[in-house]
């Protein structure tokens, strides 16, 4: 019951993040210092879902600058949402670095169902750049 409680909720959380990701936008106009600057402004949102979304669009435009940010949200936020779009974005953004935080953050997280999501998108990060 457990791992089909963690395979529902991965699921939901790629489903909003492609279901957010804008049709037909142009990037060639984009002021990616600005864009960048936006999405770590929502970061620190006191709304949930505005987070997840800024963290969704930090991981599908490569914006490497947010990745203390998203470091921050795996260790004070509380929502199981904002801190698995976080870790998914820091997989994306973070390198090296980003990796180790979500690592370290298995070992300190509570929720099972945080953790089992963690260790999915370390492994299916890992066996993908095999």
């Amino acid at each position: 019951m457990k791992k089909l409680q963690v395979l529902f909720v991965v699921l939901l959380g790629v489903s909003f993040l492609a279901a957010s990701a804008p049709k037909n936008s142009s990037n060639d106009t984009v002021d990616w210092t600005k864009a960048e600057q936006a999405y770590k402004a929502n970061l620190k949102s006191e709304n949930n879902g505005v987070i997840t979304s800024a963290a969704g669009y930090i991981r599908k435009y490569k914006l490497t600058g947010a990745a203390e940010e998203l470091k921050m949200l795996l260790a004070k936020e509380n929502a199981d949402n904002v801190k698995m779009a976080a870790a998914l974005s820091l997989l994306s953004v973070g390198g090296t670095e980003g990796r180790i935080a979500v690592e370290n953050a298995v070992e300190k997280e509570e929720s099972e169902i945080v953790v089992e999501f963690y260790r999915s998108i370390l492994h299916t990060t890992l066996t993908a750049g095999k």
